[in-house]
């Protein structure tokens, strides 16, 4: 039985009956081409903050993974109107325009310095004026813009897609945006903003993030450094777009600042853990925000860019609002070292099939839903 056989078989189990993925889904070349192909080319990525374009001109970068091992690279950028997201590309001969996130008043190629509007049309381009086009008519910049590329703002966040015809995001995530939009997570302060490339298959990481059940033992020095939290956990059953759990520390503290009236009763006190597949998941806390931009490099490579927020009312409240920050990044860069020698040894592991795949635990009912929606976008 081939993989892709296996996968398809996988798709079909019940939460009670699933196990691991096939072991090869985390090695195999021929997979991972069909996840570029079929994945990250047709479902919904993010790829920064509306907080990252605040001011018209502020830009951000990213590379998406396509098959082959390459990327593609797209520039979302705030205009006078919106915010929009185009190919990174000058369409005269391919230079890439920018990099990084700035701003910019004009967008104008470093190799001939063709110049473009927000908007993504033309403006013009120096020396040009005895070109024509295809057709034999003069140079018209009219009709040359900058291919735009399906956006959409979510909570806060920036989502692309390359499909043109893919399903609207926000009905998808209808369900997601009741629990997480009481949290106005749009308006916490971005405190950090970080890349790093881990050693290990991208779905490992997705996976990690969503289990609960590795957090009592990973993440006692952490996460449960005040005692384990695993009877406060509660899971509930995902969708093909999104997954989540929640921690509700009935006696725990207060998260919120004084006057924050965001949120009422047991919010105040809620962690919530969300996955919108394939690779955006996020720890929402009354308090601040870390999410992460999972995408592949390769079957045992993993791109990470990450952010940490701070709600406003959370610094505005601190005493030292430097001392906070810290403290919540030194926690974040503990659990980080933690994780980080887990699913890389996973990884390892999958390569010398060694083990059996053992039955799920409750608090990996994340992992399922996860792991069924990648089995059924593969079984199309």
């Amino acid at each position: 039985m081939s993989v892709f056989d296996e996968l398809q078989a996988h798709s079909a189990l019940s939460f009670e009956q699933a196990r691991m993925l096939p072991l090869e889904a985390y090695s195999s070349e021929a997979v991972l081409d069909a996840e570029l192909a079929t994945v990250f080319a047709g479902d919904w990525q993010c790829v920064a903050r509306t907080a990252d374009l605040k001011e018209v001109g502020d830009y951000v970068c990213a590379d998406l993974p396509v098959v082959g091992g390459g990327v593609r690279s797209i520039v979302t950028i705030r205009g006078e109107d919106s915010i929009r997201a185009f190919d990174n590309v000058c369409v005269h001969r391919g230079a890439q325009l920018l990099t990084g996130c700035g701003n910019e008043t004009r967008i104008t190629c470093p190799y001939h310095a063709w110049v473009y509007r927000h908007d993504g049309s033309l403006i013009g381009g120096p020396y040009m004026a005895e070109s024509t086009e295809a057709d034999g008519a003069p140079f018209n910049p009219d009709r040359h813009r900058l291919p735009e590329i399906r956006l959409e703002v979510w909570n806060g966040f920036v989502f692309v897609n390359l499909d043109p015809d893919a399903e609207p995001l926000g009905p998808r995530l209808a369900g997601l945006d009741d629990i997480v939009g009481k949290f106005a997570m749009e308006s916490y302060v971005t405190v950090r903003d970080e890349v790093d490339v881990w050693p290990t298959n991208w779905k490992l990481l997705v996976e990690n993030f969503m289990d609960a059940y590795h957090v009592f033992k990973v993440h006692k020095e952490s996460f449960g450094a005040n005692g384990d939290n695993t009877a406060n956990t509660e899971m509930y059953p995902g969708t093909l777009d999104w997954a989540h759990h929640r921690v509700v520390e009935a006696d725990g503290p207060d998260l919120t600042a004084d006057g924050d009236d965001r949120l009422d009763g047991e919010w105040r006190r809620t962690i919530v853990l969300a996955a919108i597949f394939p690779g955006f998941v996020i720890q929402l806390q009354p308090d601040w925000l870390w999410f992460l931009m999972i995408t592949p490099m390769g079957t045992d490579q993993v791109r990470i860019a990450w952010q940490v927020a701070v709600a406003p009312t959370t610094l505005a409240a601190a005493d030292d609002p430097d001392a906070l920050v810290a403290d919540i990044n030194a926690l974040v860069d503990q659990v980080n070292s933690e994780d980080h020698p887990v699913v890389a040894g996973i990884r390892r592991s999958v390569d010398r099939p060694q083990f059996d795949r053992a039955p799920l635990s409750y608090l990996e009912r994340n992992v399922y839903d996860f792991d069924r929606y990648l089995t059924t976008r593969l079984s199309r």
